[in-house]
């Protein structure tokens, strides 16, 4: 008559099998699980293969899809904070009510932060700095202008008309950069 292992039946079996394939000792795991040190090393030998030890130490499959999880966070967030936004002006109006000066100017002051979190949640508040890259100075740029500007060789007004155009793309954007950098240049 075979019997069921302790481990097999214990309600931490998961957390002794991590412990066993983090290397921790028979005799420790045996202590703090209440199990003896035999049921432990037998456990191990014939239940715990390589591949199994290997799994729970590197943890679990996360397979996450980040751009859907990032959408769904963002949306629960987005509920927190209106329902918040939502008791805070019910706290609004008790302190106005009562007369509260200093507490509406707290909530007042809380409101104001939770809204201009949901507004940087939704992109309508530029924050930061911002970058812009001129891909016109880029290498790649130069070069695909003259692949461009050499495919139309044999249309002499088609290679005017494009040179045309690309000149004025380039003479915005040159325009651009140097206004930028006058801004830099003014303290405002």
């Amino acid at each position: 008559m075979s019997r069921r292992s302790t481990i097999a039946e214990h309600r931490e079996r998961a957390a002794i099998e991590l412990a066993i394939a983090r290397g921790v000792s028979y005799r420790s795991i045996a202590k703090r699980y209440g199990v003896s040190i035999d049921a432990v090393g037998r456990w191990a030998q014939k239940h715990m293969p390589p591949q199994l030890r290997a799994k729970l130490v590197a943890g679990p499959d996360l397979d996450i899809d980040l751009d859907r999880l990032r959408e769904t966070e963002s949306q629960s967030m987005l509920m927190h904070l209106v329902g918040l936004r939502n008791r805070l002006f019910a706290s609004l109006d008790v302190a106005e009510e009562c007369g509260d000066s200093a507490m509406v100017a707290r909530v007042a002051h809380q409101i104001h932060e939770n809204l201009a979190l949901v507004g940087r949640l939704l992109g309508d508040l530029g924050t930061g700095t911002t970058t812009i890259n001129n891909v016109l100075v880029l290498p790649q740029w130069v070069e695909a202008r003259m692949v461009i500007v050499r495919a139309l060789e044999p249309f002499p007004e088609a290679r005017l008309a494009v040179s045309q155009a690309l000149r004025a793309i380039e003479n915005k954007s040159a325009a651009m950069v140097q206004a930028d950098a006058e801004r830099q240049r003014v303290p405002t």
